[in-house]
């Protein structure tokens, strides 16, 4: 009776872990070998993204960026927020995180910087350089979520909704949605369709310039 005890005492333990917040670990991802990058248009440009992403504790969708009642307002982990976990009743059950250092706007203008690149500009690290344009992005949407479309039937997405604002030039709105059926949502999962996200925005960027 006892190890009986003590086993389901180490499952809950467990269980308990994995619905904790995670961090994990994304990268913007190089153009494939098949993408050949356009020939120098002789123009540089300056990449700056903001975050103007709205949490909120109990959204109506899952596709809102949520957090628990103390967080939705300090900017030091809504800047890194980029999922919330949730279990086969779709009950929020913990969230995902960026490591510290790194933000959902850096990862975005990065994504953004190598559609730019790929068009042929020149990215610059400041924008004091002589002759450069000011590339604004605007997050207004950045997230990927998880529901249970059966007990079988999982599956992650992500969106965004970008504004890219540049002097002299028409503004830009991005809209980008992947999807992909998982069995179970692992770190590595959630590593995943958010590096699909950051593709699409490259993609979708690249595709109006």
């Amino acid at each position: 009776m006892v190890r009986r005890v003590l086993a389901v005492m180490a499952l809950v333990l467990l269980a308990g872990c994995a619905t904790n917040r995670a961090e994990v670990s994304v990268n913007v991802l190089p153009p494939g070998n098949t993408q050949t990058p356009a020939p120098s248009n002789g123009k540089k440009v300056y990449i700056s993204a903001v975050d103007s992403r709205v949490f909120q504790i109990k959204p109506s969708s899952f596709d809102i960026p949520s957090l628990k009642y103390d967080e939705v307002d300090d900017t030091s982990i809504t800047a890194r927020a980029i999922a919330r976990k949730r279990n086969n009743y779709n009950m929020a059950i913990g969230d995902v995180l960026l490591p510290e250092g790194h933000t959902v706007s850096e990862l975005v203008g990065d994504a953004v910087a190598s559609a730019y690149r790929q068009a042929g500009y020149e990215v610059v690290g400041t924008r004091a350089a002589p002759d450069v344009s000011e590339v604004k992005v605007n997050i207004i949407e950045f997230w990927s979520w998880y529901t249970a479309e059966g007990v079988l039937d999982k599956v992650l997405r992500n969106k965004s909704l970008l504004q890219i604002k540049t002097a002299g030039a028409p503004e830009l709105s991005l809209k980008t949605l992947v999807r992909e059926k998982v069995k179970v949502a692992t770190d590595n999962d959630w590593k995943h369709i958010t590096e699909a996200g950051l593709e699409a925005i490259t993609q979708e960027t690249l595709k109006q310039l």
